[in-house]
């Protein structure tokens, strides 16, 4: 967790091998929230940021809207650190924001939906921080899960579960182009 730069998009695959996810250091505390699902009047309990400054989360890159997320040539999801302007959300920075239809996403506030259309948060990935070895464990799940429409959406994609430890890499490393919206 201390090897991670501030405000940088990485990327990883979970709970399955093709599905996506980010991995970010916010750079300052996240403190426990609650995440609202107002498309179901619901909510549920976030424990925040974990790691040395507590500041490090990590979110599936499908965006709940219709399903957009990284892949080998092109990523329409993306962290829009501090200073980095998104106008599709007014010039507004450190959202996460899917450029395909707009929708925005605090990761400070657990993946919870700052501007449609997506009607859901993005799924918050479960880390816990191991202090002696500075490692990160993925270890489930919160919020929607949207993995049976991504797999019924996309055919072919790779249900097989992730096992031991995957492999976490740049965004702009993995895809070749980023978008910026």
């Amino acid at each position: 967790a201390g090897g991670l730069d501030r405000e940088e998009d990485y990327l990883f695959f979970y709970p399955f091998a093709s599905t996506p996810c980010l991995l970010l250091d916010l750079g300052q505390p996240v403190p426990p929230t609650e995440v609202p699902v107002e498309e179901r009047s619901a909510s549920y309990a976030w424990a925040g940021g974990v790691g040395p400054r507590r500041s490090v989360v990590a979110f599936t890159a499908i965006c709940p809207h219709e399903w957009a997320h990284p892949d080998k040539t092109f990523s329409p999801i993306h962290y829009y650190r501090e200073g980095e302007k998104a106008t599709v959300v007014g010039g507004r920075d450190r959202l996460i924001v899917c450029c395909v239809h707009g929708s925005a996403f605090a990761p400070a506030g657990g993946g919870r939906v700052e501007q449609g259309p997506a009607e859901v948060p993005l799924a918050l990935v479960a880390l816990e921080w191991d202090r002696g070895q500075d490692r990160l464990f993925a270890y489930g799940l919160l919020g929607p899960d949207s993995f049976e429409r991504f797999f019924r959406g996309f055919k072919g994609k790779s249900r097989a579960p992730v096992e031991g430890q995957t492999t976490v890499m740049r965004l702009r490393e993995y895809s070749a182009a980023v978008a910026r919206c």
